[in-house]
């Protein structure tokens, strides 16, 4: 059954609670083991594909031979996506995966702190999230970053960002690149096209702006949201253990935020920029690079998804998947360990997951 509607200030309302309880436990879990770092620097960046226009703030964390690099010097970057159901959530959450990446891989970590709902509903997340990597690119010659070498990162709503950000972008690179085939027929008309089929305004690169060349060599999606063509209800009762699941109250405001609240109105969906896991193969093909990895959580209510999604990308689109469940852990287990405890598990599976993508950057 579909959650209930609710007003917006009570959306907000609940949001700003949630993400006080996060940020709480997020300070908590922090005192574990090695202080996470610090943000290197900030960027602030505007929002050009989006029809809500803006700014979002990118977050630097950057080797420490960065601060010498040559002007020769390119390195690789990972563009980090956050989690939180598009709703709550900060770019630093992830400032223990950033150490390992930077430490491991010499790579530069870029967080996208995209904006959230409800203020930004579907699909503001994915946009925001293409604009980083365009501005990335564009400017990859003066933040030093290899263009040719880029990685996608994202943990729980930021996961399925990794895969919809893709596809969004090669979505853009086609509108901009008519057909040949359809060059005598209506191909004009496709590019003036201002609605999709599921009656979402289609994204579009301002009018001046011409798509760069860059390459995305690899993504590493941590528990990622895949397919809301299921309703909660189904995805809940996946889990082995349903009782530790996301709470029906928190699932319930990112939907109605995001989604409910949105162009789609509805709660389930198979727009490819929300349910990657079951977007077409030709566009999967495409949009995604050779290389995969995905680690899930044993009880959570989107384990299975995610194993489905990494049989399909391995068996019929041929791509190299790295697919792991880590054992008797629930949803953002790495978020927020113990403070008592050194968070030696979370290290080996971080330093798993570079070891994972080291020979494709």
């Amino acid at each position: 059954m579909a959650p209930t509607k609710r007003p917006s200030w009570l959306l907000q309302a609940q949001k700003s609670s949630l993400q006080a309880a996060m940020s709480f436990g997020m300070y908590l879990g922090s005192w574990a083991g090695p202080w996470p770092p610090e943000p290197s620097f900030y960027v602030e960046i505007p929002a050009t594909i989006s029809s809500t226009k803006g700014t979002f703030k990118l977050i630097f964390y950057v080797p420490k031979s960065y601060a010498k690099h040559s002007p020769d010097s390119r390195y690789p970057v990972f563009v980090n996506f956050h989690g939180g159901g598009m709703s709550i959530g900060s770019g630093t959450d992830d400032a223990r995966w950033a150490k390992d990446v930077v430490q491991q891989l010499e790579a530069v970590v870029v967080s996208v702190e995209y904006r959230l709902a409800p203020e930004h509903t579907f699909p503001t997340a994915v946009q925001d999230s293409a604009d980083a990597v365009l501005y990335l690119v564009d400017n990859a010659e003066e933040l030093a970053l290899d263009k040719d070498r880029i990685a996608l990162s994202g943990f729980s709503s930021g996961g399925n960002l990794v895969f919809t950000t893709a596809i969004l972008l090669e979505q853009l690179r086609r509108r901009q690149i008519p057909n040949p085939k359809d060059e005598d027929d209506n191909s004009e008309e496709l590019l003036e096209e201002t609605i999709d089929e599921f009656g979402v305004p289609i994204s579009k690169l301002p009018p001046t702006y011409s798509m760069p060349e860059f390459t995305i060599k690899a993504i590493v999606a941590w528990y990622p949201s895949l397919d809301f063509t299921k309703t909660r209800e189904e995805r809940r009762w996946s889990n082995p253990h349903p009782q530790v699941s996301m709470p029906s109250g928190m699932t319930s405001m990112f939907d109605t935020g995001y989604i409910y609240n949105s162009p789609l109105n509805s709660y389930e969906s198979a727009h490819p920029l929300l349910s990657p896991g079951i977007a077409p193969s030709e566009l999967l093909e495409a949009a995604l690079p050779p290389r995969i990895v995905i680690y899930t959580c044993e009880f959570d209510m989107l384990q299975h998804e995610a194993e489905v999604f990494a049989q399909r990308l391995q068996e019929e689109l041929g791509k190299e998947v790295k697919f792991h469940m880590v054992e008797k852990v629930a949803h953002a287990w790495d978020k927020m360990p113990n403070p008592l405890w050194p968070p030696v598990r979370i290290e080996e599976v971080y330093k798993d997951a570079c070891e994972g993508v080291r020979d494709w950057l």
